[in-house]
């Protein structure tokens, strides 16, 4: 894929798109905006950092998909009745 002329420095430098390089496509999720401070006693927070590390993620983002997880059973049970 080439790019427009107009994209190429001009002088006789290297043209700054390559023939090789390529479009691609970025998915941007929205960030996350709230904090919410969870107490855990810390033989809990072993668990859940023993269990994140077997899972391969960080034991703040196990949590999170816990809580979303819940809630979205929560709510969907709600609309069932």
């Amino acid at each position: 894929m080439s790019a427009p002329e107009d994209d190429r420095p001009s002088g006789g430098d290297e043209p700054t798109w390559q023939e090789s390089d390529e479009v691609v496509e970025l998915e941007v999720k929205r960030p996350l905006d709230k904090v919410i401070p969870v107490r855990l006693p810390s033989e809990k927070w072993e668990e859940l950092r023993l269990e994140a590390c077997e899972l391969g993620v960080g034991p703040t983002t196990l949590a999170r998909m816990w809580i979303l997880e819940k809630l979205g059973q929560v709510l969907l049970a709600r609309k069932s009745t």
